[in-house]
C-alpha cells in the first residue's frame, strides 16, 4: 500500500530535498554499527610475499614496498579497519626508500627490523626489536637497511581517514639528494621509543581494569599525536570484555593466545595482526605464560570530537 505522503516525497526527492520523516532511523542511528567484521592476519601467510616482494620489486622503482592489509568490508579500497591501514614494510640490505612527507600521521614498530633505520626530519632512528618510531605528519622521512639481512617492520596510518576529509597533501623527496642521510643520532627520542624502556616501565605496573598492563606511548599525558592513541598490552590470563567508539589495530608483538572480536574468535601467535572494530565487544587471553599486544588506534580523533565511549564488564 502506498504512503499517503508518497507524491510529496516523489517531488522533494526530485528537487534535492529530503523528508526527514521518512529516513530519520538510517541519519540517526541508535547505536553505532561498523561496517566491516573484525580481521585477522597470520604472520605465516604474510612472510612468504615479503620474500616475494623484496626479491620482484626493486626499491628504485617504488615509493614503499609495503604490504598493506586490506579488509574486503571496504570494497577493494585500500583500508585494514575505520580510519586506519596496517602494513609490513621490506627492506633488503643497502635498500634506501626515497624521503618523502605527507598529511597522514604514521607510525612504524620493530618486528625483524634489526639494522634498519628510519630517519625523521633529520633524526636517525634506529629501530630494534620492539622500538616504535613516530612520523607525524608533514614530517620528512626515508628508511635505509643497514644490515646483512633482509629487515621487516610494522607500519600503520591514519590515511583512511585523511582522505575521507580530502585534506590529503603528499611531497615526494628525491633519491638523488644525499644530504638527507647525512645525519645523527642527536634529538632521535623525540621520534623514537626504545622497546626496552616500555617494557622495563611496564614491568612495574598493576594490571589495569580490564586485567591487562597497559603502556600508553606519551609525551604529556595525551595522545601522541591529534589522530593516533598507542598502547603497549602485555596479557596475562584472560581481560574483561570490552568496546569503544573507536577502531584499534593489534599487532602480536610475542608470545600466543586467542582475541573474540565481535562473534569471531581468532588463535594467534607472534606478529599476527587483528583488528577490534569500533562498537565490538574483545577480550583478549595469553597462552602458555605471557603475550604482548601493540595497538593502534583512532581514539584520539573521538577524544578531540567528544565521541568518545568506552565501555567494559
Amino acid at each position: 500500500m502506498a504512503r499517503p505522503d508518497a507524491a510529496l516525497i516523489g517531488a522533494l526527492e526530485r528537487s534535492n530535498i529530503h523528508p526527514l520523516w521518512d529516513r530519520y532511523k538510517r541519519i540517526t542511528p541508535v547505536a553505532p554499527s561498523a561496517k566491516d567484521a573484525p580481521m585477522h592476519w597470520r604472520w605465516r601467510d604474510v612472510e612468504p610475499f615479503t620474500a616475494r616482494a623484496a626479491s620482484e620489486v626493486a626499491i628504485e622503482d617504488v615509493e614503499r614496498r609495503a604490504l598493506i592489509l586490506a579488509n574486503p568490508a571496504f570494497g577493494g579500497d585500500t583500508v585494514t579497519t575505520q580510519n586506519l591501514i596496517a602494513a609490513f614494510t621490506v627492506l633488503e640490505p643497502g635498500d634506501k626508500a626515497v624521503p618523502h612527507r605527507h598529511t597522514a600521521a604514521a607510525i612504524r614498530f620493530s618486528t625483524r627490523a634489526e639494522g634498519a633505520v628510519t630517519i625523521v626530519n633529520g633524526r636517525r632512528c634506529e629501530m630494534k626489536e620492539g622500538d616504535l618510531v613516530l612520523t607525524p605528519p608533514m614530517c620528512w622521512h626515508g628508511h635505509v637497511n643497514q644490515s646483512g639481512r633482509r629487515t621487516v617492520w610494522f607500519d600503520a596510518a591514519n590515511m583512511p581517514v585523511i582522505c575521507a576529509l580530502d585534506a590529503g597533501f603528499f611531497e615526494p623527496g628525491t633519491r638523488q639528494d644525499e644530504r638527507f642521510w647525512e645525519v645523527s643520532d642527536a634529538g632521535a627520542e623525540e621520534y623514537r621509543f626504545p622497546g626496552e624502556l616500555v617494557r622495563r616501565e611496564l614491568a612495574t605496573r598493576r594490571p589495569g581494569i580490564d586485567g591487562a598492563r597497559t603502556y600508553r606511548y606519551t609525551r604529556d599525558g595525551g595522545s601522541l599525536m591529534p589522530t593516533l592513541d598507542l598502547f603497549f598490552k602485555k596479557i596475562t590470563g584472560r581481560t574483561k570484555r570490552w568496546r569503544a567508539t573507536h577502531n584499534a589495530v593489534c599487532l602480536v608483538v610475542s608470545g600466543e593466545g586467542s582475541s573474540t572480536v565481535g562473534d569471531r574468535t581468532f588463535e594467534w601467535s607472534q606478529h599476527d595482526v587483528f583488528t577490534v572494530p569500533h562498537w565490538t565487544w574483545s577480550s583478549h587471553e595469553a597462552r602458555g605464560g605471557e603475550a604482548e599486544l601493540f595497538v593502534v588506534t583512532d581514539r584520539a580523533i573521538y577524544e578531540r570530537l567528544e565521541l568518545l565511549r568506552e565501555e567494559i564488564e
